[in-house]
């Protein structure tokens, strides 16, 4: 690697010096007016404007004129920035336009742009929108990393007309934290999306991190001088009330305030505060079969953690927000994330406990009391790696558990990335420290994609105090994983791909492991072939087909075959997959799958064989009318192929928006297993859920929700709770 480094030097460099041909100058308004931001562009200000044009395709036929033109224009005040586009379409009739919530755009043709203020070819932001103007947005990191959870303030409009379509974008400089300097040049760039043809065009970019821009090749966008951040201070004060009601209690009626707070301490740094954090307006988890004995990693969907979560993030997940919280009430938290100079920093923490005084009092209804913390600190070394450390902590009264790591990202030239990470766990409960280490290999191009990872787990590492780790106590492992994905470039209306993938395993373990497991199973006993020393190994097939331009989207099959090592069985697994799934523009579209695969039943201590079928289907009666329905069913067989298990969960979701900004959503969820070990047990959870929501200025909101719950206690289905929740908070900025 050093000597590789030391001959290609080159390979650390992922921007070349200089400008390029790529450049649009964008045009400051001084003695004409800003343009209305209504999606017409017949504003004075875009006839001044310089256009740029001359897009190609990325998709399907790579490198080939787009066969629709697009048209762009830059102009900007000292305060906002304004991008207009003109999308030509040659059978306007035929543009792809649903009215969906913010983000969800991608069953719609649509047009973004990328722009990287601090121009340092490594972060930046995106921006998108549809022929009805949906929004979407997100932040851009470490080059092709997508931070999908950042917000900022703007306005866009569109226009459907006998050209095509046109959309105008205002996006105040307040949204972006840059030096300030006399004259900027920042990275930009454009896509677009024909959805109907699948057809993908591009301003300037062609090397991709498979379908992710990055942020390492963007032209640029000159011109920019005098601008200003402006605003610094959000506050979002908000109020609650409504009622609960659960089996044990009568209705109790609910009453909250509390406040979220965002602060810029500089040009770079912003700051978050909340006191008592209310989350009414966030959808429950969406329930899925697991027959492990891990639980599943939902995602964080509370704003307050949500926004900057990226960067905490690392090889290894030593920080999952949604332990906050989960065993009591967030009091209150801060937060403070952004780059200075060449180092990303990011500071968090969060007192848990209890508002109610009559819960404090009683130990039967206690809530978990506190103090996590995670401090996150990156620094940017040649032009497209980094180095870095993270500490988490969390403190309670039984006492302390902490995990401190490094880390690091090297590119190596366009496609190929190196990470790794080496971590410790320190607890207060008297167990020794705990290691891990990681290692991961990456080429990922517009065809390739190959993987191998290096990874060892010491048997006392533990971090799910505030991370995510599915391991068991006291036990570990060393593994080493290898797989390589092709996919055919063709210009055919189906193209081919092909995968492989390999690994051995080791697993680790203490005499506490062997100890405990004799306990819980004093009946059982080691497989006779069993041996510490044993190893794992699997082999992997992937093939299918992607399509464009048809009903059909892809079309994939996978085998497995796998040697699996556990104490009572040493056995070999299969693994068969087949799944399709349709073209999502559609008004009905679809996913279908099927799998049969020998598993390890950590209940029984025993072998079995699952069948799982999975279903989702997404149907639009109207362009705003979205429905969406999930379903599972899995039957697990015990080792003489009896059933021994049901599992059923479905959902259904309806989204109505009388406007962009006015939505009513209904959400049901049903689950219902029935397993037969020593004895029939049944359980089920039932969820209706109903939210309308309406934005009525940016960040300003107003829900009205109701939520109601059933679930089984022994063998009766009781009510676990009923909510009907009222909640309004208004955005104070400057």
């Amino acid at each position: 690697m050093i000597l590789t480094l030391l001959l290609f030097p080159s390979l650390l460099w992922g921007h070349t010096d200089g400008l390029g041909s790529h450049v649009i100058t964008a045009y400051r308004l001084e003695d004409i007016p800003p343009p209305v931001i209504d999606g017409r562009l017949d504003d004075p200000a875009w006839d001044a404007a310089s256009p740029i044009s001359g897009f190609i395709q990325l998709e399907p036929r790579r490198g080939r004129p787009a066969t629709d033109e697009t048209v762009a224009y830059i102009a900007y005040d000292r305060h906002n920035l304004f991008v207009a586009f003109r999308c030509y379409d040659s059978e306007p009739e035929k543009i792809v336009n649903r009215v969906t919530r913010r983000g969800n755009i991608y069953d719609s043709d649509l047009i973004s742009f990328f722009i990287d203020p601090h121009h340092d070819h490594r972060t930046g932001y995106k921006f998108a929108t549809t022929p009805s103007g949906i929004q979407e947005d997100n932040y851009r990191y470490d080059d092709a990393q997508i931070d999908g959870s950042w917000r900022g303030i703007w306005w866009v409009e569109s226009q459907i007309d006998e050209l095509g379509w046109t959309a105008e974008f205002k996006i105040p400089f307040a949204n972006f934290r840059f030096p300030e300097i006399a004259e900027h040049v920042w990275g930009f760039d454009i896509e677009r999306l024909s959805r109907r043809k699948s057809e993908i065009t591009i301003w300037k970019q062609m090397t991709q991190a498979g379908y992710r821009t990055r942020m390492s090749d963007l032209g640029h966008a000159v011109g920019l001088s005098g601008i200003d951040a402006g605003k610094s201070l959000e506050i979002i004060p908000y109020g609650l009330g409504g009622s609960s009601k659960t089996h044990a209690q009568s209705a109790t009626g609910q009453l909250a305030t509390g406040i979220d707070l965002q602060y810029s301490l500089s040009d770079a740094l912003r700051t978050n505060f909340t006191l008592n954090p209310d989350f009414a307006q966030v959808e429950a988890d969406q329930l899925e079969i697991n027959l492990t004995r891990f639980p599943t990693r939902f995602p964080e969907k509370r704003p307050f953690f949500v926004e900057g979560n990226s960067f905490f993030e690392t090889p290894l997940d030593l920080f999952f927000s949604r332990r906050i919280g989960s065993l009591g009430d967030i009091l209150w938290g801060g937060k403070m994330t952004g780059k200075l100079s060449r180092y990303s920093i990011g500071v968090l923490g969060a007192q848990t406990g209890s508002f109610d005084a009559l819960e404090a009092g009683n130990p039967s209804r206690a809530k978990e009391e506190a103090w996590y913390s995670a401090v996150r600190v990156k620094r940017d070394v040649f032009k497209q790696s980094n180095v870095g450390a993270l500490f988490t902590n969390r403190e309670h009264v039984d006492g302390y558990s902490r995990v401190v790591g490094a880390d690091m990202s090297l590119a190596l030239g366009k496609t190929y990335h190196i990470t790794g990470q080496a971590a410790r766990s320190l607890h207060s409960d008297g167990n020794s420290a705990g290691d891990a280490y990681i290692l991961k290999f990456a080429k990922r191009d517009y065809m390739w994609d190959v993987k191998a990872e290096l990874e060892r787990v010491g048997p006392r590492f533990e971090t799910n105090q505030t991370g995510f780790l599915e391991k068991e106590p006291y036990r570990g492992w060393q593994r080493l994983d290898a797989e390589a994905t092709y996919i055919a470039r063709t210009e055919n209306r189906w193209r081919p791909f092909i995968g492989a993938g390999s690994g051995v395993s080791q697993t680790l373990y203490t005499n506490d492991y062997f100890k405990r497991w004799r306990r819980d199973h004093p009946t059982l006993h080691l497989a006779p072939d069993f041996a510490e020393d044993l190893v794992a190994a699997d082999v992997k097939l992937i093939a299918g087909f992607v399509f464009t331009e048809s009903i059909l989207n892809r079309l994939r099959a996978i085998y497995e075959h796998s040697r699996e090592i556990e104490l009572t069985d040493v056995f070999g697994a299969n693994y068969w997959e087949v799944s399709f799934d349709t073209d999502r523009s559609k008004p009905i579209a679809g996913w279908l799958g099927f799998s049969v695969s020998d598993y390890y039943n950590f209940d029984q201590q025993a072998v079995g064989l699952q069948r799982l079928v999975y279903l989702a289907a997404t149907v639009r009666p109207r362009s705003n009318f979205t429905i969406d329905l999930r379903g599972s069913s899995a039957q697990s067989l015990d080792e003489q192929r009896k059933i021994d298990g049901r599992f059923l969960v479905g959902s259904l979701r309806g989204t109505y928006l009388f406007t962009r900004d006015v939505f009513l959503r209904v959400f049901t969820q049903a689950a219902r297993e029935r397993t037969a070990f020593e004895r029939i047990q049944v359980a089920e959870d039932y969820l209706v859920s109903l939210l309308f929501g309406w934005e009525y200025s940016p960040k300003s909101n107003l829900f009205v929700g109701y939520n109601e719950g059933w679930r089984t206690d022994g063998d009766k289905l009781r009510l676990a709770n009923r909510v009907i929740v009222v909640k309004i908070g208004y955005l104070w900025n400057r």
